[in-house]
């Protein structure tokens, strides 16, 4: 008897937003792989009236050599089918960068000009949460977040969609922004996952509440008379900027 009443129990309880909903998939079509130098990272576009910015982590355009990456998107084509696509983008020019970087945070963006075939949602400004809409939203310790990326350049299938990682807010306080510009989130990190957007929903929408820059990791050093050997090990957690910071370079 006891086992039936809480079985009744369990699926009488709300259900969290399913992984199919359409707020992930505009997660995923608004984020892009960057790519050049043999060095990979991701991208993702805000659209801020008919201005569309390409916002990363400034570290992946400085590891670009030479004056153009590759954005790779998803391209329209007959019977709505999305096949994989690369655009050039113009980084520098005569070595100076032509993007805007942010004076003490590892954030960058750069005004585009989207491809007319591109299969793109753009994240909206509005959806860029500044430090008031921080407590508005109730953002905090514990809220679930998804980051739509490219781990190790890795890209989900042959039509480059980005993979969706999820996880949590690991850091407490996130305000004021002063003392907490960067917050960490549980979920594991790695490489080409540099300037990912970490987003947030609320059942309808998504909104943008920092970008990935680093990852959190334990380095030990051993030293022998023969070897000396200097250990990296991940900590599942990855360190994000908080999205105001960037807002603020739009607006």
């Amino acid at each position: 008897m006891h086992r039936i009443l809480l079985l009744v129990t369990f699926f009488l309880l709300p259900l969290s937003p399913s992984l199919f909903a359409s707020p992930f998939e505009d997660a995923l079509g608004g984020t892009v792989k960057l790519a050049g130098s043999g060095v990979a990272g991701t991208g993702f576009v805000v659209k801020k009236g008919e201005i569309h910015y390409l916002a990363t982590a400034a570290h992946v355009f400085d590891d670009f050599k030479g004056e153009k990456c590759l954005m790779v998107y998803r391209a329209r084509r007959e019977g709505k089918l999305s096949v994989r696509a690369e655009l050039e983008i113009t980084i520098r020019k005569e070595d100076k960068p032509l993007w805007k970087k942010h004076k003490d945070h590892d954030l960058a963006v750069l005004k585009i000009t989207l491809p007319k075939d591109i299969e793109c949602r753009p994240f909206a400004f509005e959806s860029v949460v500044g430090e008031d809409m921080a407590a508005k939203r109730e953002l905090g310790v514990g809220r679930e977040i998804c980051v739509p990326c490219y781990p190790v350049k890795t890209e989900a299938n042959k039509a480059g969609w980005p993979i969706l990682r999820r996880g949590t807010i690991a850091s407490h306080p996130l305000t004021p922004l002063s003392a907490a510009p960067t917050f960490f989130i549980d979920s594991s990190s790695f490489g080409g996952e540099s300037g990912a957007p970490v987003v947030a929903w609320d059942g309808e929408n998504v909104f943008v509440v920092g970008v990935v820059t680093s990852m959190q990791r334990q380095t030990d050093k051993t030293k022998t008379p023969m070897e000396e050997r200097t250990v990296h090990t991940p900590l599942g957690l990855g360190i994000a900027v908080q999205s105001a910071f960037l807002r603020g370079m739009m607006e």
